[in-house]
């Protein structure tokens, strides 16, 4: 972010060399037979080769550190941010339900699944400026353990917006579960899950350098996809 931002020498390559790190494309030779393949975070998207009109499309995401040796994300979790950016689009490209994407002010839209820390100070009130020494607590925390893994849910039965089930913290794998609208054309649907991950959440940017004049580059580290097929309900296949 900095060098782009600064112009300075070489910014380009820094950049791209940045981002195959986080994707987890660079290998180091001294531990190649000890390092996993792939990305940082594997990404499965577990969905039905087919439903019926009108019926929920139950999908289920599982997030498994693959190669990160502290909590993913690495670092101060009051400011970065890891989210499921979600996209169900049918065979004409329009799109049917979305999560997780930034709106023209480069927020997160409320609702998405999101790695973070919600920090407090003694008064109750949220460390959002990045004043950790005003911090006594942390009202909310969600990371992925090194080993460990973390499952979402998303199931289409209901026209609102995306409604969550309390989240509690547990060192075994955690599931939170949304709802979005359901199908009701026949045809195919595709799916796609996308991890993204940035270093500075807007809202401190915003805070520190003006609203709207620096937002952080957002980087793609791993995406799954699926299609499900919306037919009659006697050629649906058996779950």
């Amino acid at each position: 972010m900095m060098p782009a931002m600064l112009k300075l020498e070489h910014a380009e390559e820094h950049t791209r060399l940045v981002e195959q790190w986080l994707q987890g494309q660079l290998n180091v030779p001294e531990i190649r037979d000890k390092w996993a393949d792939g990305p940082i975070v594997k990404l499965a998207l577990n969905a039905p080769e087919s439903v019926a009109p009108g019926e929920a499309i139950p999908l289920r995401v599982v997030l498994a550190s693959n190669k990160v040796g502290h909590d993913f994300p690495t670092g101060p979790l009051d400011i970065i941010q890891s989210w499921l950016e979600v996209r169900v689009a049918d065979e004409a490209g329009k799109e049917i339900y979305s999560s997780g994407k930034r709106d023209e002010k480069n927020f997160i839209e409320p609702g998405s699944f999101l790695f973070k820390a919600e920090p407090v100070d003694q008064h109750g009130n949220l460390i959002d400026r990045h004043n950790l020494w005003e911090m006594v607590g942390v009202r909310y925390r969600r990371a992925l353990f090194p080993g460990y893994s973390d499952t979402v849910q998303y199931s289409i039965p209901c026209p609102s917006g995306v409604l969550k089930q309390d989240r509690e913290e547990s060192a075994e794998p955690r599931e939170e579960k949304l709802q979005v609208p359901p199908p009701s054309a026949l045809g195919k649907y595709q799916v796609t899950v996308i991890l993204q991950y940035r270093k500075i959440d807007q809202f401190l940017l915003n805070y520190l350098l003006g609203e709207g004049k620096v937002t952080a580059p957002v980087t793609e580290l791993t995406r799954a996809a699926a299609t499900v097929l919306v037919k009659p309900k006697d050629r649906v296949a058996a779950k």
